[in-house]
């Protein structure tokens, strides 16, 4: 690789920046505005308790991250982790499926803008415009952001994210302050579900796909200041402050909602937007600032997940998984231009295509890319926590406890979501995600047997790259 042509620019980014990066991704305030009313039915007024086990275990996934970049700093995040801790084959399908689960997890993004927008602009101003116009403006925005400079990009998630937690924290803390006796600890007890332990399990499952792209930061190992310290420091950072704004805002949510008191559960789970009715309720100056949070967060988490996917693609180009001209950057912003242009085509084929055919909303396109999405990221996880095991297994500071226990944990935990997700039965057009994901493997698998036979030595070198070697 010649230095200043073909490589990320290095150093330009701080803690703050990734930490940025990774929340954004996380969409704190959409998670909380699309999975509260999904999990309600499920723990009922157990969502908080529900929530704080999805914390629990995705922090076994962030150890996980965490170990991995203190040792491997790469744009491949997973793809290189696994690469060198499971071997090539398993290196090529972590990339795999880590690019096609961001990628469409991108393209729902862009649907889901278009409707949300359309939908506040039509109740607001009266203008009836198609989703679509909206989506594609949004889509340039990101590019224009992308291609520019990732350290505006992430300025931008910084700034869009400081309003829209700012916005629902003022929200949760005067329900709280004004929910009285709907203030209780019970709510963190299973006894509070209806369904007991189980309830709690399956609204964890919600819980724990709210935490999809905490692991954003690590792709910016090439770009950021000391990446052996600070990419540790700001994936813990997201997940943990995000981890917190999740469980203290449904705590709010619970006891806003007086959810220890007879008669309140059923509306509750009949209420589609819980956190528009606080507001009517508690804050009704907050109405138009939270629908405005909704528009913002989708935004800033779609420029972060397109700026995460671009970076698994420019990796995989750079080993020429991928086209390698998405393993090249701009000559003047050191950006993966090409990645970027193909993720922004991508983005909007299957935006549109899917949008079109099931609809832009979060019942529609959105829910049925997000779940393929979810399968996928969460195979990786659970992969990666296995390549933490032998990873470490060979080396001289191998922790029982963070290296071999917690990892463990991690792939115990994500297992029933996963199984949640893809069980049979599931209502059309989500009974199609596990089939989607099948054969995308397949497809995987065929390649991976086309360069074996055609091109070994470039199996071999597979996600080898990082800026250091600190082993």
């Amino acid at each position: 690789m010649l230095p200043g042509k073909q490589g990320l620019q290095r150093n330009i980014l701080s803690v703050p920046n990734g930490i940025a990066m990774a929340a954004a991704a996380m969409a704190p305030v959409l998670a909380v505005v699309l999975n509260a009313p999904a999990a309600a039915p499920l723990a009922g007024a157990a969502l908080p308790l529900s929530f704080l086990i999805a914390f629990v275990s995705c922090g076994f996934v962030g150890n996980t991250v965490v170990q991995f970049s203190r040792k491997i700093h790469s744009s491949g995040s997973f793809y290189a982790f696994n690469s060198q801790a499971l071997g090539s084959g398993a290196g090529f399908f972590t990339g795999w499926l880590f690019w096609i689960g961001y990628a469409v997890l991108a393209a729902g993004l862009f649907t889901a803008f278009g409707a949300f927008t359309h939908d506040y602009v039509q109740s607001t101003f009266n203008i009836n415009l198609h989703w679509w116009v909206f989506s594609l403006f949004a889509m340039a925005l990101v590019f224009a952001l992308s291609i520019r400079s990732i350290k505006a990009s992430v300025q931008v998630d910084l700034v869009l994210l400081a309003l829209e937690v700012i916005i629902f924290l003022t929200l949760a803390i005067v329900a709280i302050a004004k929910a009285g006796d709907g203030n209780s600890l019970t709510y963190f007890g299973p006894a509070s579900s209806p369904g007991g332990w189980s309830g709690v399990g399956l609204g964890a499952v919600f819980g724990i796909l709210s935490f999809i792209g905490f692991d954003a930061a690590a792709t910016l190992g090439e770009e950021t200041k000391n990446p052996e310290r600070n990419v540790p420091i700001a994936v813990g950072g997201a997940l943990g402050g995000v981890g917190v704004f999740y469980v203290f805002v449904m705590y709010a949510l619970a006891a806003g909602y007086k959810l220890n008191g007879s008669g309140s559960l059923k509306a509750f789970t009949q209420d589609a937007n819980p956190f528009v009715t606080l507001a009517h309720q508690y804050t009704p100056w907050l109405l138009q600032p939270v629908e405005l949070a909704a528009i913002a967060g989708l935004f800033s988490c779609f420029l972060a997940l397109h700026n995460t996917t671009v970076r698994i693609m420019f990796a995989m180009g750079r080993d020429r998984i991928l086209p390698a001209s998405f393993g090249t950057v701009h000559p003047v912003w050191s950006s993966p231009y090409q990645a970027i242009v193909g993720q922004t085509v991508f983005t909007v084929i299957i935006g549109l295509t899917a949008g079109s055919w099931l609809g832009p909303g979060a019942t529609g396109a959105y829910g049925f890319t997000g779940a393929i999405g979810t399968v996928a990221i969460v195979l990786v996880y659970i992969a990666s926590n296995i390549g933490l095991i032998r990873y470490f297994w060979r080396l001289r500071e191998r922790n029982t406890w963070t290296h071999v226990v917690l990892p463990l944990l991690g792939i115990a935990a994500l297992g029933y979501p996963l199984y949640v997700v893809v069980q049979p039965g599931q209502a059309y057009p989500y009974n199609l995600v596990p089939l989607v994901v099948g054969l995308w493997i397949v497809a995987g698998t065929v390649l991976l047997a086309y360069f074996r036979a055609r091109s070994p030595e470039k199996v071999a070198a597979l996600g080898t790259f990082s800026v250091t070697d600190t082993e």
